[in-house]
């Protein structure tokens, strides 16, 4: 497991607390540009999805507090990979959603059966 950790570091702290803002504002575009597609804007949905997105800032901080506070390497370094990769499945799911199968989530289905 540490291996895996250590292949997934990041090159600098600011491009871990970067990178699921970028993935997260993606999924943010990505959901928009579905549902205007689909013509299901719905306001409530998007504030729910942005509260959903600051709970996951506050996620990075406490990985961050723990890590520093324990001495535990590698905290913040999975909470951000584990919300990058659910941000991307949101991503792949909005762009299938908007009409552009990628057949990515197919495969990752099977994957996981």
């Amino acid at each position: 497991m540490e291996e895996i950790i250590k292949t997934l570091s990041f090159s600098s702290i600011a491009w871990q607390v970067i990178t699921p803002l970028v993935f997260s504002g993606l999924d943010i575009l990505t959901g928009y540009i579905q549902a205007v597609i689909n013509k299901n804007v719905d306001s409530k949905i998007m504030r729910e999805g942005l509260l959903h997105k600051c709970l996951l800032i506050v996620a990075i901080v406490i990985g961050y507090i723990v890590e520093y506070a324990f001495n535990l390497s590698a905290v913040s370094s999975v909470i951000t990979v584990y919300i990058c990769v659910m941000e991307l499945m949101s991503i792949l799911e909005n762009i299938k959603k908007a009409g552009i199968d990628l057949k990515i989530l197919d495969f990752l289905k099977n994957k996981e059966e």
